[in-house]
Formats: C-alpha cells, structure tokens, sequence
C-alpha cells in the first residue's frame, strides 16, 4: 500500500518518503533506513480488534511496547496518534467508523486512504505484540543508523573540533535508545506455561496431525508447528508437501509457499493443477501466494506477510537453500536454530502448518543419523511431525512412484499413536493419466520375512546392486557404500545368502567377500504386495 497526499502533522514533513534530513540523507541517497510497512500496518489494523474477553484491548498492550514515533511512515504515526487521542477521551476503544471520522476532520488525504485500507487489511490480533516489537527494533536500528552516519560524516569532513559534542550527544540518545527499548517497556510473553490441569488431574489433550490424510483418515502433519520432510533428491519432497497445500485449498483453507530452490511459478502452478487444485485457487492471491525471493531481504518480508496472513499451509522449500540466503553456515548449530526461529517458527506460531523440505546427506555415515544435510539443529527445530521419505520407486512423468515415509521424529507422539510405530506410511504418485495426478497415501502390509521378522526390501536391492557392480566386496566396504546402519546390512546380506542370490566366499586373512549370484529386485519379491 502506498500513500501520498499533503505532509502529515506529525513527525515528518514528507507523506510517502523517508523523513530527510541533511545530516542523515546524504551519504545514504537511494537507500532507505530499515522499516517494515507491513508490519505498521497490522499493527493499526490490530488497533480496530474487538477487545479480548477480559476486556482489554490489544492498543492498550501495544501501548507499552511502541509510540507514534517508532513508526517509519508518518501517516501510520497520524492515525496511531488520532486513535489514542480519541481512546483518551471516549474511554472505549474506537472502531473503523469512530476513527474514520476523527481522520476525515484533518482532511489528511494519505491517512483517508490509509485508514479506509485498514479495513480490508488481513492480520491476527493474536500477533499485534509481535508485530510491535518489530516496528519497535527497526526503530532502534534507525537510531543507531543516524548516529554511526553523523560519526561518519565527521571522519569525512575530517573535523576533529565536532568529536567531542558530537559523541556527548551520541552517547545521551544511546543511553536513551537503551532505556526506551530495554526490558521495563518490553511486554512480550515470558513462555510461562499453564500448569493448572494437574489440579485436575487430567493433562491437555494433545492435538493430532490434520493435513495429508491417509486412507484410513489420519493425517501426517501438525497446524501450528514446524514439520519437517527430507529426502534424496527427486524423492517426492516436494510433492508430498505441496499435496497438504491442495489438501487446504479444495477444505476452503489458504496455502502459502516459499520456494528459494527456484522451481519456477509456472512449474509450481503446473504441479499444483495436476494434483487438483483448481485455477481459481491458484490464481486468486486471497488462496494462494508464491514467493520466490532472491536475497534474505526478501525472505524476511515474505515470512512476515505470511505470519500477518497465517495461511492454513506453508511450504518451505527447500532449508537446504534458505541458510546460505540468510548467510548461515549449514554445520553451524547455533546460526541455524536462530535463522529457524526467525524462519520457520513465526508462521508455525501463527497457527500456520509449516513444512520444511530438505535433502538427504550424501555420505554413507551421515545418512544413517537420522536428520537432513547439515547440522542437528534442523532436527532439534522440528516440533511436529519430521519425515524421511524413500522412493522405492521414483515418481516420473507417465509413470507410478511409490514413496517410503518413515517417522525420524514426532514431538507429541500423536503421529506414531495412528502408526502404530515408524512407518508412516507409502506415498502413492501416479501420473498415467494425461493432465492428473493422482495421490494416496496408504499403509502396505509390511513386507516380512519367513521367520517373521521385518524384510528390509529397499536395503535389500541396494545391497544386490552394489554387489553385482562391486564383486567380491566386504561388508565393511558394503555398509560404507549403502549408507544404513551396520546391523541393518548385516541382516540383509545375511537373507539374500540364505535365499540364494548372494555367494560368502574366503578371502585373504579371514575375510569373508561377496558375490553375486542373482540380482534382487523388491518388485519382484514374493514377499511384497503389489
């Protein structure tokens, strides 16, 4: 939203552009110190809320946190002003009517028309504080710019005869931006927890997965918490996260994805289509919105609309990508878990269904630990559901693919409950219809061997392909190639010996080596239902 008009009355001479000032403006031409208009402007929406059921009002708590001067935009400053004057004098909140009116009288042009969008302006009450803090921090930074440019001009100008006052003053307006912006005026949530159920003895009722239904009824994904799915790639990641995102729309609900890995809006309109949703559904930016940013600025502006907007779904794609746009190293625990909180936790507090998508380590060893490329902290971050997807068959155009989804993590145990432990099931694709695909997601019998215990029918051809590439290897060399846990492989190679289609042979020093008698395909075990 953009506004123009005559100067405002208050704060800033200029209705749509930076205040100016010389001693700020000039080393700074065509840059615009830091703000956040969208979040300004849920915060006055928020200020049109109806008060809560105790009676308090979210400008009365807003109040504590900012003040007219913290906004960027003078014309948001104008209606901050106008709507606590006339709170101060009626003694009850003003709604949309009430405050237009009391606009209307300055005869503001930007602020009719700022106000007059404040109706149709989409924002959770519930996150007014956050916004807030937002506007309040960007505030702070401003002031912090003002003052490193001053020093900067008196290095410029090399005036030494300016340090001395200049650096009194700067110290007093730093002293004061702590003060302002220090914890006596900070009111955001402690996180103290409500313990009050004990008293009854009976714990909350924990709230179950609600998107990507399985056939049976249950669902993969949590609303409100930060889901995770990883995977090698073309494994059907993205599919599976894209199909709760129609899943939302066809239920009346909104979708929203982030695709840093640069798929392509028409790509991803295409996928959409051939997995059901709707044109108008994709076309209409009220159901869906598609952001692809190019740098962290971008990232960062489109993660706070979708907070303000909470859609029902959101699609990250791909973490793998995310991190270095944010200048984060991948390994570093402690920049990832501050960029997730500022990334994905936002939405996921919101109320949205977040799903992050990311790839599976190359390595062998890595790949057996459980977590995606990169550091534990992908996996700590997680509080709902974190999927490790297997593509026993790819998913390809004309073709059928069938994916394994294994639970590496469920924060509330919720998901396992309906598993019955860590299969989550098999991800059906099939795409031999022209302009469809159509999905499910099923639970296989699953496969068993003839003693009853579990047929590890993936580890199984893995381990039979690399045999027959790689004659009389060792089971060392095997589990280093596979990528699976050393028990794992041991219990595989020692079927596919029993069964006939590998050969244990002597080697050198008591080494036992392999070779292959017949290839082993899961497609055409007995053991498996088609």
């Amino acid at each position: 939203m953009t506004y123009d008009g005559p100067p405002s009355r208050h704060l800033h001479p200029v209705d749509d552009q930076a205040p100016f000032d010389p001693d700020y403006d000039r080393p700074n031409i065509g840059r615009r110190p830091p703000q956040d208009q969208a979040a300004e402007q849920a915060i006055l929406a928020a200020l049109l809320a109806t008060p809560d059921p105790d009676g308090t009002h979210p400008g009365d708590r807003l109040r504590q946190i900012i003040d007219a001067a913290d906004f960027y935009w003078p014309v948001h400053a104008t209606i901050w002003e106008t709507w606590h004057d006339l709170h101060a004098a009626q003694g009850v909140p003003p709604d949309a009517v009430t405050l237009n009116a009391a606009i209307l009288k300055t005869r503001d042009q930007a602020a009719i028309r700022a106000v007059a969008d404040l109706v149709t302006t989409t924002a959770n009450p519930a996150l007014a504080e956050h916004y807030a803090t937002i506007v309040r921090d960007l505030a702070r930074l401003r002031v912090v710019s003002d003052l490193a440019t001053g020093l900067n001009q008196i290095v410029t100008n090399a005036d030494a005869t300016q340090v001395d006052a200049y650096l009194g003053e700067a110290l007093q307006r730093l002293d004061e931006t702590a003060m302002r912006f220090g914890p006596t005026t900070h009111t955001t949530s402690t996180g103290l927890a409500d313990l009050t159920w004990v008293l009854g003895g009976q714990p909350p009722a924990a709230v179950p997965p609600v998107w990507c239904r399985r056939a049976d009824g249950t669902a993969l994904f949590y609303a409100g918490r930060h889901n995770g799915v990883f995977g090698d790639p073309e494994g059907g990641k993205t599919w599976l996260a894209q199909v709760a995102g129609v899943e939302a729309l066809h239920a009346g609900q909104t979708f929203a994805m982030i695709d840093v890995d640069h798929n392509g809006q028409d790509h991803t309109a295409a996928r959409l289509l051939l997995l059901g949703a709707r044109p108008d559904q994709i076309a209409d930016p009220d159901r869906f919105r598609y952001y692809e940013p190019e740098d962290s600025d971008q990232l960062r502006a489109a993660v706070t609309e979708i907070t303000r907007l909470a859609p029902a779904v959101v699609v990250i794609d791909s973490l793998g990508e995310v991190l270095p746009m944010l200048g984060v190293k991948s390994v570093d625990n402690d920049e990832i878990t501050a960029a997730l909180r500022t990334i994905v936790m936002p939405p996921a507090k919101a109320g949205s269904c977040v799903i992050s998508v990311d790839h599976l380590p190359k390595s062998a060893e890595a790949r057996t630990t459980g977590y995606a490329i990169g550091g534990t902290a992908k996996k700590r971050a997680v509080d709902g559901a974190y999927l490790r997807v297997e593509a026993r068959q790819q998913p390809t155009p004309g073709g059928i693919g069938r994916i394994t989804l294994r639970i590496e993590k469920d924060r509330t145990g919720e998901l396992r409950k309906s598993s019955g432990g860590g299969y989550a099931g098999t991800f059906t694709l099939d795409s031999t219809q022209p302009h469809v695909t159509t999905w499910s997601i099923g639970r296989d019998e699953i496969p068993k061997n003839d003693d009853g215990t579990f047929r590890k029918t993936v580890l199984m051809e893995r381990i039979s392909k690399y045999i027959e590439d790689h004659d009389q290897c060792t089971q060392t060399e095997i589990v280093d190639a596979v990528g699976s846990k050393k028990e794992w492989v041991r219990d595989a190679i020692n079927v596919l010996v029993s069964e006939g289609y590998v050969a244990r042979i002597d080697g050198a020093r008591r080494a036992k080596l392999h070779h292959s008698i017949a290839p082993y395909r899961q497609t055409e075990d007995d053991h498996v239902q088609a």
